[in-house]
């Protein structure tokens, strides 16, 4: 993450809505309060997100393997970004790619959603650390946004755009949103036109992610490796791993991130026999449930043959 490049223009993409693309960068670590959209000053350089670049290559049949899409999920009483990995048509670039695809994909979790429409048009433009993306206004025909759930959204934009540039060789601090060229008021709530930037983590991401496995993943038999990334009291998550019955067949708990806001990797294993599983990760808030948003939890499901 963070890789320097040397500044290049990038006149990418008008095209149909499809992949996406979304890899880390740096600036989780600035001071913009929670539901803040964006703010001016560029990112620091040391990023405290999950690592988000893979080893997928493009394909042949001109598709994108393993790339990152963040979704929106409620998640403490809020509104909170998770990423999925996936394999997606490359319509004429990273970056538009990748938006594209934010806007008409579906998630693979069910817990996770977006409230973008497929975008007919989205073009994409980057100079130096800044794009540019412009949007067809149909991108916005959602009418049931309020103005927390807008501020998610622009996230949602500014992380994939970013993370696709990074991926792409270029990585970018800034994007300004617009729609059909022009800058515009959008879901009633919220003005687009003005650069923006990635809102720290502790503002905008999950307190509790597994990255790893994905929902619906299939694994081979034997020691399976789960990873996950947040921030807990203490420090501690919990886990534990069910059958397609309801068992629970593993549990433990392992360590990662910190109770003052400080997000880390976590890892454990647990050896599983054919099936269909699922695995549930929980940090605790510190409250004891007496008060507090309660415990931050991410849950996948996914088969081991």
């Amino acid at each position: 993450m963070g890789h320097e490049t040397k500044p290049v223009w990038r006149a990418l993409v008008v095209g149909p809505v499809s992949v996406a693309l979304a890899v880390a960068l740096s600036g989780c670590g600035n001071t913009t309060a929670p539901g803040s959209v964006g703010q001016s000053t560029p990112p620091a350089t040391t990023s405290t997100s999950p690592a988000e670049t893979s080893a997928a290559t493009t394909a042949p049949s001109k598709t994108l393997t393993g790339i990152p899409v963040y979704w929106i999920a409620d998640s403490r009483h809020s509104f909170s970004l998770y990423r999925e990995f996936r394999e997606v048509p490359d319509t004429g670039g990273p970056i538009a790619s990748a938006v594209s695809a934010m806007t008409s994909l579906k998630p693979l979790d069910p817990d996770y959603m977006t409230p973008w429409r497929p975008a007919s048009r989205v073009a994409v433009s980057q100079k130096g650390d800044a794009i540019t993306v412009d949007l067809s206004s149909d991108a916005f025909s959602n009418t049931q946004v309020g103005s927390e759930l807008a501020d998610r959204a622009v996230q949602q934009l500014i992380y994939t755009a970013t993370a696709a540039a990074l991926k792409a060789g270029t990585p970018a601090a800034t994007v300004k949103i617009t729609v059909d060229g022009a800058a515009i008021d959008v879901w009633g709530v919220m003005r687009l036109g003005e650069a923006m930037q990635r809102a720290p983590v502790s503002a905008v991401q999950a307190y509790t992610w597994v990255t790893s496995p994905q929902q619906g993943e299939d694994l081979p038999a034997g020691t399976v490796t789960f990873t996950g990334f947040g921030t807990a009291f203490e420090a501690n998550f919990l886990w534990e791993v069910s059958n397609d019955s309801g068992a629970v067949v593993a549990k433990g708990f392992t360590m990662g991130g910190t109770g003052d806001g400080k997000f880390g990797d976590f890892t454990f294993t647990a050896k599983l026999t054919t099936g269909t599983y699922s695995v549930k990760v929980s940090g605790s808030d510190g409250s004891g449930g007496a008060e507090g948003p309660g415990p931050a939890v991410d849950d996948k499901t996914f088969t081991v043959h």
